[in-house]
């Protein structure tokens, strides 16, 4: 979970809701002995707000009885979900829009994450110039000052793939993404000979589906599969849209998501014919 507040708000949720279930109480019994509303009690199991650290104390210890040995460590995690990410420090309409801050959260404290893309260069995976080039092609009509500070914030998330705790990435991106000329053919240049590189990533796996292949599963739209190190979060789908996005987390949507995941893995080229194409597409841009 590392320093990712969001990630730790998840997990004490999930442990919150798992106490609950196993002492048999319901939703509104542990309102009720809190003094609050049962929506209160819902925003905390489902990690829209952190509990407070008194209502934290009535809920572990006197209402499910948790071990003294487990108390710190809950306590430890409250404190650690009510902290800053560094994303959240910039977080405005314009630069980090509250929507798009949740999503930054989720990936700081991801494990792994499996992305399909249709359109563009995955974020964790462009290069500066590429990024700056889609932001100023941006229908918010951002000023040069908020566009860097855009691509700034997105050099800063690709350290989740060269820190000390790197996540595992896998990524499937459809050839017409890689083609589409974004910033023109130096921009292109650059982003390709990044691709290789990043594919030499001993976490990171890099598919092409090639244009040729007709179609396929991904054709509804790109998504993300966000996996967490605790076992007791399922994971969440990420799927973005103009001005906002949506979270999938039922295990149906999951497994669905999950199962089309792997029929454009298995369509696209594997990750040694991948960079071969790679290096086709950067001869062209040359």
């Amino acid at each position: 979970m590392g320093s990712s507040p969001t990630v730790w708000r998840r997990w004490l949720a999930h442990e919150l809701k798992r106490l609950r279930l196993e002492t048999n109480l319901s939703r509104k019994e542990v309102a009720a002995k809190l003094r609050c509303t049962p929506g209160k009690l819902h925003y905390i199991e489902t990690a829209v707000v952190a509990p407070r650290a008194r209502d934290l104390e009535e809920i572990l210890f006197d209402l499910y009885q948790v071990p003294q040995e487990r108390r710190d460590h809950y306590l430890q995690a409250a404190r650690n979900a009510k902290k800053k990410g560094w994303w959240e420090k910039q977080e405005d309409d314009r630069t980090v829009p509250k929507w798009f801050s949740l999503y930054l959260g989720l990936e700081q404290g991801a494990s792994e994450i499996y992305t399909w893309e249709t359109q563009l260069v995955p974020g964790l995976l462009q290069t500066k110039a590429y990024a700056a080039a889609l932001n100023a092609s941006s229908t918010a009509e951002l000023s040069d000052e908020e566009v860097r500070a855009r691509v700034d914030i997105r050099m800063s998330r690709q350290k989740v793939l060269t820190g000390e705790e790197p996540i595992r990435f896998w990524a499937v991106i459809d050839e017409a993404a890689l083609r589409r000329n974004v910033g023109g053919a130096e921009v292109m240049r650059e982003q390709t000979a990044h691709l290789l590189e990043v594919a030499q990533y001993p976490k990171v796996n890099l598919q092409v589906l090639p244009q040729a292949s007709g179609a396929h599963t991904g054709m509804v739209g790109s998504f993300s599969i966000l996996g967490f190190p605790a076992s007791i979060d399922p994971g969440v789908i990420y799927i973005e849209y103009r001005t906002g996005s949506v979270y999938l987390e039922h295990p149906s949507e999951i497994k669905e998501h999950q199962i089309a995941f792997e029929h454009l893995r298995l369509a696209a080229l594997k990750p040694s014919p991948s960079c071969l194409r790679l290096q086709k597409i950067l001869e062209d841009y040359s």
